[in-house]
């Protein structure tokens, strides 16, 4: 009788430490090495990867090799939304979330406010400005709403972090509206800074009117246009 308990906890202690192989080589592989790296979807996987670790180290009934096959796949589908979230930022949206600024000018955004999908509790802002040292919306020269819910606010008109527009080659049009600005925008100016694609930057930025870019060959190129005003 010993012998057969001593074969299910030894079972269990296999099944166990394989599950946590899967999720530690996957926290590696993604460069998830803490809390505050991860996104929504890897802790919504992680709940899953635990349900089914949890769910399976008490049970004889499931093969050792369905168990196995059951992780990988979890793994191999954490894999794809990742890549599809740094790969399109219209799914990075819908998944991650994006930056919604609330005042801009001392002027409250009311559209983005009251917008159902972002989902604002103005009264929860309030208290994040007051831990800031914050007391006063009056003060707030310009705020956003991150996409992790923290909030990000100055109360200085030269202080406004800059919307991150293109990024791979990808232009993030969501990003570029909420700053009053099109993708024939951002094209023009791109054409005058003589970039010839999109597809040669790595990243562009937007701040007080003017965009920047920095290329795939590393290269930084400062916007010179005057005729985007200041937002």
């Amino acid at each position: 009788m010993w012998i057969i308990t001593m074969m299910f906890y030894l079972w269990m202690l296999i099944k166990l430490i394989t599950g946590f192989a899967f999720i530690i080589g996957y926290l590696n592989i993604s460069g998830r090495t803490q809390l505050s790296q991860m996104n929504s979807i890897d802790l919504i996987g992680n709940f899953i990867l635990g349900g089914m670790i949890g769910g399976v180290i008490y049970t004889a009934s499931i093969p050792f090799m369905e168990y196995v096959y059951s992780l990988l796949i979890g793994v191999l589908v954490l894999f794809g939304l990742n890549f599809l979230y740094r790969k399109f930022s219209g799914f990075r949206n819908i998944t991650i979330g994006r930056p919604i600024p609330i005042i801009s000018n001392k002027k409250f955004l009311l559209d983005n406010i009251n917008d159902k999908n972002n989902k604002i509790d103005i009264l929860n802002v309030a208290s994040q400005l007051n831990l800031k040292g914050i007391m006063s919306f009056n003060d707030v020269y310009f705020a956003q709403i991150e996409p992790n819910g923290q909030v990000t606010a100055f109360t200085e008109k030269t202080k406004r972090p800059a919307a991150i527009v293109c990024y791979n080659g990808d232009i993030r049009e969501a990003d570029l509206e909420n700053y009053h600005k099109t993708k024939e925008d951002f094209l023009n100016d791109m054409k005058k800074q003589g970039i010839e694609k999109v597809e040669d930057i790595f990243i562009a930025e937007l701040q007080f009117g003017r965009f920047s870019y920095v290329c795939r060959n590393g290269k930084h190129i400062p916007s010179l246009s005057s005729g985007l005003e200041e937002v």
